[in-house]
C-alpha cells in the first residue's frame, strides 16, 4: 500500500478510493444517452467528465474559485482506473478528497459509485499557476489549509 505525506508529518497509509467511507465531499451526476459509446456503456471520456464533476465539487467546498484573479488551476496529471461497467440511465455519487498537498500543487482522489458499487477511482494532480507567467506558483496559506481540511 502507498503511502502520502503532507509537508513534515509523517508519511500514513494512503486511503482506498473504493471504499465509499473515504469520502466526506460527494457529487451526484447521472449518465447521459449521449454518454454511451457503441458497446452501450459509459465512454471512458465520459468517466472523466464525471471525475472533473467531483474536482469542481471539491474546489467549491473549498472555497476555490473557478475563476481567478492572477492564478489559475490546471490538471497536470490524470489517472483513471476502470473497475466496472456503467449503464444508463443510472444515478452516480462521486466521492472526492485531498490526498497530498505541496508547495504549488494538490493531489485528489475519487470514487464513482452506482450505488455502493465503486466502478472507478481517479487520481488528479492539479497544479497552481501565475496566469502571466504560466508558471507554478507556490498555494496561498489560507488555500493550503482549506485543501488539508479535505484529507483522506
Amino acid at each position: 500500500m502507498e503511502s502520502r505525506s503532507t509537508g513534515d508529518a509523517p508519511a500514513v497509509p494512503a486511503p482506498d478510493l473504493a471504499e465509499s467511507g473515504a469520502y466526506r465531499i460527494w457529487v451526484r451526476e447521472h449518465v447521459r444517452f449521449a454518454d454511451l459509446d457503441p458497446l452501450g456503456h459509459a465512454n471512458n471520456n465520459s468517466i472523466g467528465v464525471y471525475f472533473e464533476s467531483g474536482r469542481l465539487g471539491l474546489h467549491d467546498a473549498v472555497g476555490l474559485p473557478v475563476l481567478m484573479r492572477g492564478t489559475a488551476v490546471v490538471l497536470a496529471r490524470l489517472a483513471i482506473d476502470y473497475r466496472a461497467e456503467i449503464h444508463f440511465p443510472n444515478e452516480l455519487r462521486i466521492g472526492v478528497g485531498v490526498l497530498r498537498v505541496g508547495r504549488t500543487s494538490w493531489t485528489t482522489g475519487a470514487g464513482l459509485f452506482v450505488g455502493g458499487r465503486c466502478c472507478a477511482t481517479s487520481e488528479a494532480v492539479t497544479v497552481l499557476i501565475d496566469r502571466d507567467t504560466r508558471r507554478p506558483t507556490p498555494l496561498p496559506a489560507d488555500m493550503r489549509d482549506a485543501l488539508s481540511g479535505f484529507l483522506l
